[in-house]
């Protein structure tokens, strides 16, 4: 039996929480952010915490979550911030990192505490360190 979800929990509320977030307005772009964020974060996570962190994204991004398929992979906040900034408009680090952390604060914001501090434990320091800033 599938959960009926969440009121709210919705792409276009994650979406328009990220454009808030960031000052951004092209909806493509904030959906580009969106995704390649949550498949970074999803390649440094064990499968078991990407399955706890699953209920609290949009049915459009849970597939991100699932796109590596490989073990998780340990990778610090540059090589992170640096495999999303292939994906959107912009290679300005400072930006990216902003952008990013406009992403991560959605998700900090959806996901239930216990599960936050359960992803931020599978992170390197600098990265765990840019995800705890993202609130």
């Amino acid at each position: 039996m599938t959960r009926p979800e969440p009121v709210g929990r919705t792409m276009t509320a994650f979406e328009e929480q990220v454009g808030q977030r960031t000052g951004l307005s092209d909806t493509t772009e904030i959906e580009r952010l969106t995704r390649a964020t949550i498949r970074a974060l999803s390649e440094r996570l064990a499968a078991g915490q990407l399955n706890d962190l699953e209920p609290a994204l949009p049915p459009e991004l849970r597939e991100e979550l699932h796109s590596f398929g490989g073990q998780a992979v340990s990778f610090d906040k540059e090589t992170f911030l640096d495999q999303v900034s292939g994906e959107i408009d912009t290679v300005d680090v400072d930006e990216v990192e902003r952008r990013v952390s406009a992403v991560l604060g959605v998700l900090l914001a959806w996901a239930p505490g216990e599960e936050i501090e359960d992803t931020i434990a599978q992170l390197p320091p600098d990265l765990a360190e840019m995800f705890r800033g993202a609130s």
